[in-house]
């Protein structure tokens, strides 16, 4: 069967296909009749569904999960696309590529070689000792290396945690440069673990929060994991357990945000900036990349953000400082940063 992704969806389009059915409610309407909500999923992106007719027979069909094949119809409800199904079957292994299914970071061997490769870099005793337990286990490093950023919001894809993890210890590090007086250590070392317990929080099959995550939440799964490294450890010190502790606690940095307290050293509020930075970023790139395929100027209005965003493609030229900055690399292609910035 020919997979058509959901990125290639075209209003009052008959599609049947293959996807991943993230989630299923079995609803009433106004009148009492039961149907179906249902995400659908694949490596483009989701849509929402609806399925009319017969729901309760199709609801036995298949689970959350599972991948579906579906036929129906694309329509558009409050300017977004949604998809009205007529038909739904547990798809058979051979309807379709998991690999169409899912997405994934690219170069994921390589994230994790960088993230590994920067923890190496940290001299401080105590926390070397704490790093080899987490990097030494090898089943918590498997769910690192597949857990999702986000559900929805930035880097919710395969991979996704440690590209973003990443992304945090790069800024940290060059910050760390900049603000000497921070603890680059323990800076590097909290951008590593602030997000960590979302390998708990999210079912990546799913995408959707496990019941601890949706109970507990990544803020306390993850200061729960990291207090159980600590304690592995005799005679960590105190004050230090309480710096690395308090940058996993504060890194939603508000109330309002779910913080359970406001960073509160120069460290943590530098992680915290640095998480909100990469984050904000990715998510306004992935409503661009999603959304700017049909030719739109501003996206769907993003209620949690208040506002549009400007997505318009641009063209694929580079601005005119970072093309002297290439071509500066082109005839000097071994230069160091000090040749190339003055520091």
């Amino acid at each position: 069967m020919a997979k058509k992704f959901i990125s290639d969806f075209q209003v009052n389009e008959v599609v049947d296909s293959c996807f991943i059915m993230s989630k299923k409610e079995l609803k009433l309407t106004k009148y009492d009749k039961p149907y179906l909500h249902i995400t659908l999923a694949d490596k483009t992106g989701k849509i929402e569904a609806r399925l009319w007719d017969d729901a309760e027979k199709f609801n036995q069909a298949a689970e959350a999960g599972d991948v579906v094949r579906v036929k129906g119809t694309v329509d558009k409800y409050r300017e977004e696309k949604q998809f009205k199904i007529d038909i739904l079957e547990k798809a058979d292994d051979r309807m379709y590529r998991y690999e169409d299914m899912v997405r994934v970071a690219e170069n994921r061997e390589d994230i994790f070689n960088e993230v590994v490769g920067l923890l190496y870099t940290i001299e401080d005793p105590w926390i070397k000792k704490l790093k080899e337990r987490f990097t030494g286990d090898e089943g918590l490093m498997r769910f690192f290396r597949d857990g999702m950023g986000g559900k929805m919001w930035h880097n919710a894809y395969i991979g996704g945690l440690m590209e973003h993890t990443r992304e945090v210890m790069r800024i940290v590090d060059a910050m760390s440069i900049m603000y000497p007086e921070a603890d680059r250590d323990i800076m590097l070392f909290g951008a590593f673990i602030h997000d960590i317990g979302k390998v708990h929080e999210l079912d990546v099959k799913k995408t959707e929060y496990t019941v601890e995550g949706g109970l507990v939440g990544h803020i306390v799964i993850g200061h729960k994991m990291l207090m159980e490294k600590i304690n592995s450890i005799e005679g960590f010190p105190e004050e230090l357990s309480m710096l690395l502790e308090h940058i996993i606690l504060s890194h939603h940095g508000e109330y309002e945000q779910q913080s359970p307290v406001l960073p509160k050293t120069l460290e943590a509020t530098i992680v915290y900036h640095a998480d909100e930075l990469t984050s904000q970023a990715n998510a306004i790139k992935e409503i661009g990349r999603s959304q700017s395929a049909e030719g739109k100027v501003w996206s769907n209005f993003v209620s949690i953000k208040n506002r549009k965003y400007y997505i318009k493609e641009r063209s694929g030229e580079l601005p005119p400082a970072a093309k002297k900055f290439e071509e500066e690399l082109e005839k000097e292609p071994g230069a160091s940063d000090e040749d190339l910035f003055g520091f």
